[in-house]
């Protein structure tokens, strides 16, 4: 009876309220046969909702509430709850989804039990961090003092370090990680994939970016790239940029060509690939980008700017502009009244895409833990 113990990068109700709720997500290949998720919050989705997060396995979910940077003090009975509930289940692994407070606890916990530790590290918080505006001092402080004590002590205390792009490796060797290992974030290809008519004749091609509206996302590259262009734009993702998004459009006199769609559930977010004819991702902070694959999943052609790990993700099969408005018009335009150049690159998409499928990463993720629970016995 393998057990794995998850410290999740948000509580299981905000996957599920968003529609994030993925086959399998905690739980690669069936391999573990109960998936204990620790939460941190006061109250959680019921288990029946969220089933498939664990695949085949026993779910069971627990709400130990929430470290409040009002009471610091109160860290150390906090962190105590922790390790009293996992030595209560004795897992085989324990898992944490950022090297923040999550992390922290697993490689805590894992080091007192002695029971292996993974990481998964999706983003350079260094780099975030230069995003994150509006925060009172209090909360600048624990950025710059209590947020990098956690990652130097999550990745250097943790048995496994998973970066989810080669990009990220660097920053999990600044902070100590020893043992490390790239696996890309799992997309199915199986979900996405569509026998595409690039030859289809439209009013305006639709130009699709899925993402969070937020600072780093830079979607306000897009909408001045379509200013002189006869084509539609569609942002899928919501966030603290939305309304001001939403003024640049109407500023620029094209919010008849800017569509806002807030939130679509991952079981049909394919469907909104399918109906696009170009995808296109300004980021400026990125760990990965998941929408860039399930574009190239769906046989897309894909515009991205040159920041990484964007063309990582991409490799030789997209267009890499330079990060401004004018460069992504330039591409916009090319392959708006190419469908030949739409279809080579969306078959380089989709090839490109079945190298790194959802499946390979899985078995890679399944054989990591096999690997850290034979050490152990």
């Amino acid at each position: 009876m393998k057990k794995l113990v998850v410290f999740p990068n948000d509580p299981i109700l905000a996957y599920y309220r968003k529609g994030e709720i993925k086959p399998r997500y905690f739980n690669s290949g069936n391999f573990f046969d109960e998936v204990h998720i620790i939460s941190l919050c006061d109250q959680e989705v019921e288990v029946e909702k969220v089933q498939e997060i664990a695949g085949q396995a026993i779910l069971k979910i627990y709400a130990i509430g929430g470290f409040s940077l009002r009471k610091p003090w109160g860290f150390l009975k906090f962190r105590q709850s922790a390790l009293k509930l996992v030595t209560v289940i004795k897992p085989d692994v324990i898992r944490a989804y950022n090297p923040q407070l999550m992390g922290y606890l697993a490689a805590f916990c894992g080091r007192r039990l002695g029971i292996p530790s993974v990481l998964s590290l999706h983003n350079d918080y260094d780099e975030l961090r230069k995003f994150q505006q509006g925060a009172s001092v209090k909360k600048w402080l624990w950025r710059l003092t209590g947020d990098r004590f956690f990652n130097s002590y999550s990745l250097s205390k943790i048995t496994k370090v998973i970066c989810v792009s080669n990009f990220l490796t660097s920053y999990a060797k600044k902070y100590g990680a020893k043992d490390i290992e790239v696996i890309y974030n799992k997309v199915y290809s199986s979900q996405f994939y569509t026998k595409r008519n690039y030859n289809q004749k439209k009013t305006k091609p639709r130009i699709l970016s899925v993402g969070r509206l937020a600072p780093q996302k830079n979607q306000e590259s897009l909408i001045k790239a379509v200013l002189n262009l006869d084509v539609e734009l569609h942002l899928i993702g919501d966030g603290i940029n939305y309304n001001k998004l939403k003024l640049l459009a109407e500023n620029l006199g094209i919010k008849e060509k800017v569509k806002f769609i807030k939130s679509v559930p991952h079981k049909e977010i394919q469907n909104y690939y399918w109906e696009a004819d170009i995808f296109a991702m300004s980021s400026s902070c990125e760990g990965f980008c998941i929408p860039v694959l399930e574009a190239m999943a769906s046989g897309l052609p894909v515009v991205v700017n040159n920041k990484e790990p964007l063309p990582e993700v991409l490799g030789d099969s997209g267009i890499v502009v330079e990060d401004n408005p004018q460069a992504f018009a330039k591409a916009f335009k090319e392959l708006s009244s190419n469908s030949q150049l739409r279809r080579e690159l969306g078959d380089k998409a989709h090839k490109r895409a079945l190298d790194i499928d959802g499946e390979i990463m899985e078995r890679k993720e399944m054989e990591l833990y096999r690997d850290l629970v034979a050490q152990c016995k």
